[in-house]
């Protein structure tokens, strides 16, 4: 059954998207129009020093109690970003490596200390949106989010299978979009810049006794980066809380979005070594959608009842890709496939206040998963799978609290259909050494089932592949000098994995083979000087061992690091500056089978904004200020500097 989406059918798109350009100039115009005179001038929210963090435990917690690896972007880092997408607002982010094919929207996808980009779980309002029907392994392409409406972004390092079974083999990235604000909110925003780039958007949100509400939407265009380059993407999100009683809260949460991307496929040698100089096209449809029932019965006891669904459809059309003229075995043909996927899940939690130092949490959740792909090689080999599973899993954890140790207890068991009994458990432990200094230690298991894609593809799958594993252990510690308030962080982490799915010639399908360690460093630390501004810098060391196999982990640099800087002007002027510096990784492209490194580099990005009279905010943005024309892939170079300037304006708000 195809899901549609009932906020924006596919003609409102196309009708949207055929006017993307025109709503830039006719933003300009209101602007010009005066109609925000009476328009106070925006204020940015405070940065929060301890958020609440909801990914990394059943219940909400402070960032300081949490004994996993998490980073959080705000709500103002975001925003401040002036970001379209969020592969931009996470490619600088500390101790997370982000990889694009190509130009500035060429697919990007995240690793955590070393795990493959299938390992990490991404969720949009806890909704998992990994599609695991695609070549990929359920791999998200980070290019197809926008920053629309977005409140935080929570990124946990380490295994999480103990809370969210498969998938969060090696890490979690939550995105939290927004709820509604004390004062009516309405805002329009238009930015262009090179690269025939152009965004515009608006958003609108209201917060009343019974109900709150958060609308955003937007379309983003961008091409001729490189040869056969281009892509687009328009997305709508809706967020709304409405109390149903003194105790009662009904939450619902929807986004969707709608993609169109063309280059050169991945492996193929990109625009300086492919042989075939036709484009991969990829077109995509991608829903969520979520309802969660709170009610708080009793003081010491509080339930939540939820169901998500998460729905992608998905056309391409990959052209061959040789690796010599004529082609030898080792080309691959083309293939145009269409596929489909939806997840269904529902879920009850208890929580029990049993003391002020003890909670339990209990829960079960069912998930029925269903793809489908229906493709043809080479123009004329039709291949098709069609599968369903389903899980029932129960979910446990154990919270202690004293002033100085947080102890954290938690564990799952999760039964597939055709699969074992999955047990993943996960201990975590907090303790203060002093008001300035913290330790912080976490273990745990996490598992993946194999993707659709690797189960049923009729040429290279194998039904009877089992669940990848890892075990993860890591230890860190915190500490914040009373002046000049230099906070510094450092950890050691350890990865194991086990039953790699990896290809294998002699069969040629699909098998369990592999195992791989990886270890490492990483080390953090923030400065504020002078009350308007602060800089930070960051390193991480990566260390692995593959077994098993002779090829060695791609795309894994040894070495990542960075640094930012950030000043206040004044209450209306604000700047950032960040630079990167990545290693020299493995690589692999078909086209140059010799050739199996590519080099370092390095990038650096502007961010500048001005709150203008009249509710009007100027902003611009450059990325690879310094014309790095680098590569992240072999055969796949950097287009450059891409600047982009904009305004954004505001008519109701604070």
């Amino acid at each position: 059954m195809r899901i549609v989406c009932i906020f924006s059918p596919r003609e409102m798109w196309n009708n949207f998207k055929s006017r993307g350009v025109k709503i830039s100039y006719l933003l300009v115009l209101l602007v010009a129009d005066g109609l925000s005179q009476t328009s106070p001038t925006a204020q940015a929210p405070p940065t929060q020093i301890n958020p609440v963090v909801v990914t990394v435990s059943a219940e909400a917690i402070p960032l300081s109690a949490s004994s996993a690896s998490v980073t959080v972007l705000t709500k103002e880092f975001i925003e401040n970003s002036h970001a379209e997408n969020v592969s931009d607002v996470l490619r600088q982010v500390p101790f997370l490596y982000l990889s694009q094919t190509g130009g500035h929207t060429g697919l990007s996808t995240v690793t955590l200390r070393g795990g493959d980009p299938n390992f990490t779980l991404v969720m949009i309002d806890g909704i998992p949106v990994n599609d695991i029907t695609n070549i990929l392994g359920g791999s998200f392409d980070f290019s197809t989010l926008s920053t629309d409406n977005i409140e935080q972004i929570e990124i946990v390092r380490g295994p999480m299978s103990a809370l969210y079974g498969s998938e969060g083999i090696g890490g979690v990235i939550n995105i939290i979009t927004q709820s509604g604000e004390d004062m009516p909110h309405f805002s329009l925003n238009g930015m262009f810049g090179n690269f025939s780039s152009g965004q515009a958007g608006f958003r609108t949100s209201a917060k009343k006794s019974w109900i709150n509400y958060s609308l955003a939407g937007s379309y983003f265009n961008i091409d001729k980066q490189t040869e056969n380059n281009e892509f687009s993407l328009g997305t709508l999100s809706f967020k709304s809380v409405a109390p149903l009683g003194q105790n009662n809260l009904l939450r619902l949460t929807t986004r969707y979005h709608d993609s169109h991307a063309e280059g050169f496929p991945e492996n193929s040698g990109g625009p300086e070594f492919a042989l075939i100089r036709e484009p991969k096209v990829v077109n995509a449809e991608q829903l969520t959608l979520g309802l969660n029932y709170q009610q708080q019965v009793i003081p010491w006891w509080r339930y939540n009842l939820n169901f998500d669904l998460f729905s992608r459809q998905q056309e391409s059309r990959t052209p061959s890709i040789l690796d010599t003229l004529p082609p030898s075995f080792q080309a691959i043909p083309s293939v145009n496939s269409r596929s489909t996927f939806r997840r269904l899940r529902l879920g009850f939690l208890n929580r029990l206040k049993i003391n002020p130092a003890l909670s339990v949490n209990l829960g079960v959740r069912t998930r029925n998963e269903d793809g489908e792909d229906t493709s043809l090689i080479a123009n004329q080999f039709p291949s098709f799978f069609d599968l369903e599973r389903q899980t029932v899993a129960t979910t446990g954890e154990i919270i202690y609290r004293s002033s100085r140790l947080i102890l954290s207890l938690g564990s799952r068991l999760d039964k597939t259909k055709g699969f074992d009994l999955a047990f993943s458990p996960r201990v975590g432990v907090v303790f203060s050494l002093d008001e300035r200094s913290r330790l912080r230690t976490s273990w745990g298991e996490g598992f993946k089932l194999p993707s659709f894609f690797a189960l049923g593809e009729p040429n290279v799958g194998n039904s009877e592949l089992q669940p990848e594993q890892s075990r993860s252990f890591d230890i860190g510690l915190e500490h914040t000098l009373n002046t000049p308030r230099l906070h510094l962080s450092f950890t050691f982490f350890h990865n194991s994995f086990k039953n790699l799915i990896d290809f294998s010639p002699q069969l040629f399908q699909l098998v369990n083979r592999s195992q791989a360690k990886t270890q490492g460093l990483e080390f953090g630390i923030d400065l504020p000087f002078m009350e308007r501004g602060k800089l930070g810098g960051h390193l991480q060391f990566l260390d692995w061992e593959v077994q098993g196999t002779s090829e060695p982990l791609r795309d894994r640099p040894r070495w990542r690091g960075g640094t930012h800087m950030e000043w206040n002007f004044n209450q209306h002027a604000r700047l950032r500056w960040e630079t990167l510096w990545v290693g020299s990784r493995f690589d692999f492209q078909i086209p140059t089978p010799y050739q199996e490194t590519v080099g370092g580099y390095s990038t650096s990005n502007i961010v500048f904004s001005y709150q203008l009279p009249y509710g009007l905010t100027a902003y611009g943005r450059a990325n690879n200020l310094l014309n790095q024309h680098y590569h992240e892939f072999i055969g796949f170079p950097n287009p450059g500097i891409y600047a982009r300037v904009g305004l954004r304006y505001q008519i109701l708000g604070h």
